[in-house]
Parts: C-alpha cells; structure tokens; sequence
C-alpha cells in the first residue's frame, strides 16, 4: 500500500482538542479567546465498519471544514484566528502539509461543523461529508474533546450487486453469494469502500418468485441465493434496496437518499452438461515467512462455471478457508473479490519449512491444487529509527493475538520521541532500563506513548483482530 494512502486511510474522525488559553492581544475586545486544537485524528479501520470515515483504501485526501456560530453565521478567520470583521477566510482545511492539525483562536460559545472531505488529485470529488446538524460542539474556557462524524458519499455508477466468487454459468439449483460493493465515485480510476455503518438496512428482492430462493434475509455485505428458474422465465433477478448518503450536485454536499442496486443473469435450464473442466488457480511466491507476523497470501482463481470454494492448508491443516462454516478460530477467511483475486492471512507459528497448499474448488467438485515450500524464519525485534516529521508511517499485516515487538532507538537531543499504533491493540512498553511505562490511550484504536530520556525503548504491540497496523514513530 503507498505511504500516501498509509496516511490517510482509514481517517475515521476529526478531533477538536479544546484547552482554555486567555490571550491579552485579543482582536475582539469583547470577547476573550480560546484556543482551539483542530486535528484529523487517523483511526485505523481495516473491515471498514465504523461510523464516522472511511475504509483502508480511501485514496490522498483532505478535509475542508466550516465553521459557524449558534446564530448559523460562518466564522471567518485571519490565518488561524477569528477574525471579528468577517472578511477572512471561511474555509479552514486539515491535509498532509499541516498533518492535519490547525490550532485556532475562536471566541467562547457553540459551533457547528460541516466538513467536505475532497480528493488530493483534484480537489473535486466528495469522498465524504459531515453535515453541521451532526457536528456541534461548546468552546469554553474548561477544554474538551469533540468528535467530528463524516460520512463516506456512495456512487451508484461506481457499485455493484455481484457474485463473491467467479461465476461465468449460473445453472438452476446452483447456490452463490451475492456481495454488496458500495463505493465512492472514483478518483484516478480508484473508488474508495463505503462503510456498512454509512448506510441503512437492505433488504433484497427477486424479479419474480420462479427466479430462484434468498437463503435468508441478508445483510449490508450481500445475500446467499439459491437459482431455480422456468422454461419462460430463465433469468435471475435480484435486487438491493438500501439508504446511503448520496451527492448533491447543486450544493456540493451529500444527504441521505433511497437507492438500490441490482443483479441479473441467466439461468441454464433443461441442459444435461458434465464439468470436466479444473478451475484455474494461481498461488503467487511466498519468499520467507516470520514468526509472529501475518504473511498476506494471494492468488488467483477462476472457472468455466462457478468456483464453489478456495481452501489453503499448511502442513495438512486448514488455515484459511471461503466457506465461513469453517472459519473457527485458527481458520482466516479467504477475501475474494468476484473477478477472481484471492487473499488470506497466514501467522506462521514454527521455525523451519512449512508446506502450504491451495485447493481451489468449482460447483461440480472438480479441484485443482498448488503447493509451496515455505522457509519459515523467527522474527526477531523489528528496530525503528525515528524520523523527523515526513514518511514516518510503517504497516504491518498482523493477526489476531500475535505480538509484534519494537525496539526504538531514541535520542533525546532530537526531540520529544512519539510512538503510535493506529489500530486495535493493546501496547505495553519499557524504557532503556527495562522498567515497564505506562501508556496512554487517547482515543478509542490507537495508543499514543511520549518518552523522553536517550536509548532504546520496547514496545510489545498485540493486535486484537486481524488486520493492518500503522505504526508512527517520529521526533516532535
């Protein structure tokens, strides 16, 4: 993943970070002012099921924010202070160049927020929007911590209602899942995934009762059906049904609207066939796997009808599978993307050489297998010099319950040493003399840890699902 998107994916929520401080040059005789800590704080989200932002594959991006008094009327600021006059600047924007951060001087009273989250590359798609109805907040002399909610804005054009896996003939009595891909309009070809927690609850219809049977209700990711159909009538029909916030052209924001997306495909009725065809699999290289770390597996898989399932087994035991009846602990689910891409995390647990096999399975249980010889070494330590602000951001693909362990190099006389995990995690950290520290969580995902005397710090990070942390570690 790009250093860029590392930064900024994921960004779930802007902070407001309110401290009380008295200024005596006041431009505003009347009022006393305060500053006002204005900051994107970047929470990683790596199933994307959070409601205030977006996804891992959120593209460079930024946030325009405007604020306004209780009276609705906008405050202009000079620079970054309020400026009574209200000829000043009405927009205020958070991005890579002030690492999302501005600290402001407002005077005391209740604001609202609206923020437009735009694209880098033109400044023109609205990847995301947080109205000001949502977004309210009292700046007072006693300091507080405002949570700014943003939405990420669906693109119909852009989605679709799609089998989960390969799927080139549809048979009657044939049984797939349908997934539901919402995403955000393209930027350079690129569309970020919408949040299940930024829509509503879908519901899911057939063209006609003789199409075929929904195995269940269904939810925000898709629905399992099962095809039937009739001499007459030899198509399956399905339909999605669901709220989203969608984009308003004319104002150039985003509100809430009904849409739907929708599925068809014919149905092979009245045939006598035999499958004899393998599904095509391809397992791409693994290199060397560590210890203690998630090695991403990946591939590709195909068939002339429809792949039914992908398994992948290390040493004889299964470690990844698409069927989630088999997906219990120790067994990661296989991602699929329906073009026929495949990816599984694998957390090598001994040292030496580990066999790994992919099985790739069609609806008529023909198989084709793949195997590689897997060099398995210990992960030791992971040593990080800090960097001065810049590409400080490092990921890490990690599984559930497996510590990873940092060893960070700290020299005083360069600043404040700041380490941080985006993520879910629980970090425990010792100083240069192995006395354990304690550390500080700020916010709900990421931990934020300040150390300040020369040499080499531990930190010991424990995720607490599967997958990708960030880690930041940098002089202030």
């Amino acid at each position: 993943m790009p250093k860029h998107l590392k930064r900024v994916a994921a960004l779930t929520a802007l902070t407001a970070l309110l401290a009380a401080c008295q200024q005596t040059t006041a431009p505003h005789p009347q009022a006393a002012l305060v500053k006002v800590n204005l900051s994107a704080a970047t929470l990683r989200q790596t199933q994307g099921m959070h409601a205030l932002g977006f996804t891992s594959d959120v593209p460079n991006a930024h946030y325009d924010v405007t604020i306004r008094d209780n009276a609705g009327h906008i405050v202009a600021f000079n620079g970054t202070t309020f400026d009574p006059t209200g000829n000043g600047a009405t927009t205020l924007t958070l991005g890579q160049a002030n690492e999302f951060t501005q600290t402001l001087l407002l005077p005391k009273g209740t604001y609202s927020f609206e923020t437009k989250v735009k694209d880098d590359a033109t400044s023109a798609v609205l990847l995301g929007y947080g109205p000001s109805t949502e977004n309210q907040a009292s700046v007072d002399a006693t300091g507080s911590v405002i949570r700014l909610k943003s939405h990420a804005v669906f693109q119909g054009a852009s989605s679709a209602l799609a089998p989960a896996m390969n799927l080139a003939e549809l048979y009657t009595d044939s049984t797939f899942n349908l997934s539901l891909n919402l995403k955000t309009a393209p930027v350079q070809g690129l569309s970020a995934t919408v949040p299940t927690s930024d829509i509503g609850p879908v519901t899911y219809s057939l063209g006609n009762s003789t199409d075929g049977v929904l195995n269940g209700a269904g939810s925000k990711i898709g629905v399992n059906v099962t095809a039937r159909g009739t001499a007459s009538d030899a198509e399956l029909n399905v339909t999605a049904n669901f709220s989203a916030w969608v984009y308003n052209g004319a104002t150039d924001t985003a509100s809430v609207q009904p849409v739907s997306l929708s599925f068809a495909k014919t149905i092979q009725t009245n045939m006598m066939t035999i499958d004899t065809v393998m599904p095509s699999v391809t397992f791409a290289p693994v290199g060397t796997a560590y210890t203690n770390q998630a090695t991403l597996l990946t591939g590709r898989v195909t068939d002339d009808v429809q792949v039914q399932n992908l398994r992948v087994y290390v040493d004889g035991n299964l470690v990844a599978s698409t069927d989630s009846a088999e997906q219990v602990p120790g067994v990661a689910p296989v991602i699929t993307d329906g073009t026929g891409a495949w990816t599984a995390p694998w957390g090598a647990t001994n040292v030496g050489t580990a066999d790994v096999t992919v099985i790739g399975e069609d609806s008529s249980g023909n198989e084709t297998r793949l195997s590689q010889s897997v060099t398995v070494e210990k992960q030791s330590a992971i040593e990080i010099t800090p960097e001065d602000y810049g590409n400080y951001y490092q990921a890490f693909d990690v599984m559930n319950g497996v510590p990873l362990t940092f060893k960070v190099n700290a020299d005083a006389n360069q600043g404040m040493l700041h380490f941080k995990v985006y993520g879910y995690a629980t970090v425990t950290a010792t100083d240069p003399s192995g006395t354990p520290l304690a550390i500080a969580t700020q916010y709900t995902g990421y931990t934020d840890f300040y150390g300040f005397p020369s040499g080499q710090y531990t930190f010991t990070v424990t995720p607490t699902q599967d997958q990708t942390l960030n880690i930041e570690t940098h002089y202030d």
